[in-house]
């Protein structure tokens, strides 16, 4: 089974058209809206919830930083991991700066946004109804919600532990948000990792859901065959 936790929006609801195509069996654990919002605290909350029998995880973008804190709680039943464009320290923590001092919330209704959103977020391809839904589920996160994400993000440092459960991570080849050294810091933590490319931007699961699905359906396969022969 593929568990799958969703980018900073927390919602689950940007994996609909990826899941469209994505064949296996899998469950969505949105993250909570109340409470404190880092990775600590939320993989408490997600531990909880966590299937009684083998899964995968796959973390998008900002809960890449909640899988080692889950792990560090040693659930018995987690067979692999895969990053979908993720980060286990700050990406950028100048930009994230700025977006906290800005009403992220109400600039996302401008009539330039979608300009923005295709260049940093979604990609030029990026479809009238996907812009959308993001500005429509970005729009109902709670500001103070997005605000301690947005700090979370900006104060991350690299887990000083190591893992050696099997990682797939796959890279988004036009992701502006998260560079090449970014991306492989991952295998600093996670020992035996494989790395994946996909052309595309950040939200690589919604602007090429077909292409995402085909890879991730290889990687459940991969990682389930690495944990048979181990």
């Amino acid at each position: 089974m593929l568990v799958l936790l969703p980018g900073m929006n927390g919602t689950g609801e940007l994996f609909t058209e990826f899941l469209s195509y994505y064949d296996g069996d899998h469950i969505v654990i949105s993250l909570p809206e109340s409470g404190p919002q880092d990775h600590a605290t939320l993989a408490n909350v997600i531990n909880q919830q966590l299937p009684k029998k083998s899964h995968i995880l796959l973390a998008e973008s900002f809960s890449g930083g909640i899988v080692p804190e889950l792990l560090k709680l040693n659930p018995t039943h987690i067979e692999g991991v895969i990053f979908v464009a993720s980060f286990l320290s700050s990406p950028r923590s100048h930009l994230i700066g700025l977006a906290k001092l800005l009403p992220i919330k109400a600039l996302v209704s401008l009539p330039l946004s979608n300009i923005a959103h295709r260049l940093l977020f979604l990609g030029q391809d990026a479809t009238k109804p996907l812009l959308s839904k993001f500005v429509n589920v970005i729009k109902s996160i709670p500001k103070q919600v997005l605000s301690s994400r947005l700090e979370v993000m900006k104060k991350q440092q690299l887990p000083q532990v190591t893992f050696n459960i099997p990682a797939i991570y796959i890279q988004a080849l036009s992701d502006r948000l998260i560079s090449l050294k970014k991306s492989q810091e991952v295998a600093y933590v996670f020992k035996h990792v494989e790395f994946v490319e996909i052309e595309g931007p950040h939200f690589i699961l919604q602007a090429k859901p077909r292409e995402a699905a085909r890879l991730v359906t290889e990687a459940v396969s991969s990682i389930n065959n690495s944990n048979r022969y181990s």
